[in-house]
């Protein structure tokens, strides 16, 4: 097993263990038990638990750079409904994060500062793909000066903390098509006219693909 190999199945043991047994429950003993990696060969790629915290939000951060790389050149609501999907889906393999966020960002500094940055760069990303909607006619002009980065902040923050409010409430966490409606009925009262026969005929398109194939998409 060469020492990339190593170091993705140490990463992939703890983000299964951190999901089942919470972040402060898992100990480096317990993915040495999980991988039959011995401690001292965990320590050699990874010197602490902080190191692997370290790698992993960076796995999260990477992932989250190309999706909205990918998205955000021609954001039509069906780009935008393809984005939210694969969210959601980064939310369920990095399901410790988002429901423990600010007890990461409280214990490991290094990583809070980082997130705290990279959330302000979705935001304008975000903002972004906004006004191109408003630009084409299907979102409303804006109510005042940078109100569609206000809004994206917002919109941001609550997909970002869906998952830790779900678990809160002691609400499912795997339902797609919750996530879905919830965060496109944060945008509902911006859409016009087009807007909201836009977004029908996507709505329309959705149900005849889940039909076909048991799947939103």
């Amino acid at each position: 097993m060469s020492a990339n190999q190593t170091r993705q199945r140490i990463l992939q043991s703890a983000i299964s263990l951190f999901n089942e047994m919470g972040l402060v429950n898992v100990r480096l003993q317990h993915i040495s038990d999980d991988t039959i990696i011995s401690l001292g060969n965990i320590t050699y790629h990874y010197k602490t638990k902080d190191d692997i915290i370290k790698a992993i939000w960076q796995e999260v951060q990477q992932a989250q750079v190309v999706l909205l790389a990918e998205f955000r050149t021609l954001p039509l609501f069906e780009d935008i409904d393809r984005y939210l999907a694969a969210s959601f889906t980064l939310q369920q393999q990095y399901m410790f994060f988002y429901k423990d966020t600010l007890e990461v960002v409280r214990a490991y500094p290094a990583v809070g500062e980082a997130h705290r940055q990279h959330i302000q760069w979705q935001a304008r990303q975000i903002g972004m793909m906004f006004q191109f909607n408003q630009a084409r006619g299907v979102f409303a002009p804006a109510l005042y000066e940078d109100f569609y980065h206000f809004w994206a902040s917002h919109w941001l923050w609550a997909m970002e903390n869906w998952m830790h409010r779900r678990c809160v409430m002691n609400e499912s966490t795997d339902d797609f098509e919750v996530f879905s409606h919830e965060l496109w009925g944060l945008l509902a009262p911006v859409f016009t006219q087009q807007g909201h026969r836009e977004y029908e005929q996507l709505s329309n398109l959705k149900k005849i693909m889940k039909d076909e194939n048991g799947t939103p998409y």
